[in-house]
C-alpha cells in the first residue's frame, strides 16, 4: 500500500514508500495520517480526511535546499533594508499605545505586503 505526496519543488505528484524527508529534517520519518494518527502504510484510511503533504521528491531535495537558501538571503537583504531588527526591538520596548500600534502596523504591512512597493524607502 503506497500513498502520494505533492512535490512542492517541481509541482507534481509522486508515490511514496512510507517514509519521507521533511523540510528541516536530516533523517527520513514515517508518513503519518493526520486524521487517525496511524502510519499511512498501515490500515485503511479511506474514511480519514484526505490531506496532502507537500514534500520534495527525493531527486529534488538539492533544488529545494538551493531555493530555500536563495529565499533566506533575499529575506535577509530586504529585512536589513527595511530595518526589521531595529523596528522589532523598538516596538517590543514600547508601552501599548498609538506609537507601538503604528510601528506594529508598519511591520505587518512589510511582512505581508506584495511587491517592491513595500521595500523600505520605496
Amino acid at each position: 500500500m503506497s500513498h502520494r505526496h505533492f512535490c512542492d519543488v517541481l509541482g507534481h505528484w509522486f508515490e511514496c514508500d512510507g517514509k519521507a524527508l521533511r523540510r528541516g529534517d536530516i533523517e527520513l520519518s514515517v508518513c503519518m495520517c493526520d486524521t487517525c494518527g496511524l502510519p499511512l502504510e498501515e490500515g485503511d484510511h479511506s474514511q480519514c480526511q484526505t490531506l496532502v503533504e507537500l514534500v520534495a521528491r527525493p531527486e529534488h531535495r538539492e533544488e529545494e535546499r538551493r531555493r530555500m537558501e536563495e529565499a533566506r538571503k533575499e529575506y535577509d537583504r530586504r529585512a536589513e533594508k527595511f530595518g526589521f531588527d531595529e523596528k522589532w526591538a523598538r516596538m517590543k520596548a514600547l508601552p501599548d499605545g498609538p506609537e507601538k500600534h503604528a510601528l506594529a502596523k508598519e511591520i505587518v504591512e512589510w511582512l505581508f505586503g506584495e511587491g517592491d512597493e513595500h521595500e523600505a524607502g520605496a
